[in-house]
């Protein structure tokens, strides 16, 4: 059994952790924390390493669990997650075999919650 903390194009390393393991269990009721890849990752584009930032609404005042965390769908973040994405790996080997899911994926309407 393994237990992962929710995020967002995790890194490759808990693909791997993930693959690896029996059963997975992911921890949704710990206290969300900022500046961590929960709502964020990084990919590599022409001009180097660029952070993606999924917007959260969150309160600093009081400590929330993750799954109270709110997406801030007040902007078009999908798009340009997605835009800056095609970018970085448009001319990769092999991306368009995985173009469409990923758009998709990445489109699809937001549930409120992370």
């Amino acid at each position: 059994m393994a237990l992962f903390i929710p995020t967002y194009f995790s890194p490759i390393s808990q693909y791997k952790a993930i693959l690896n393991s029996d059963s997975v269990i992911f921890e949704i009721e710990d206290n969300f924390q900022k500046q961590t890849y929960r709502n964020r990752c990084y990919i590599y584009g022409a001009n180097g390493k660029l952070g993606l930032h999924i917007p959260v609404q969150y309160s600093q005042n009081n400590r929330q669990n993750t799954s109270e965390i709110l997406i801030d769908n007040t902007t078009n973040w999908q798009s340009i997650h997605w835009k800056s994405i095609e970018s970085a790996y448009k001319t990769s080997p092999f991306f368009e075999y995985y173009e469409a899911v990923s758009y998709t994926h990445l489109t699809l309407p937001t549930t409120p919650y992370v």
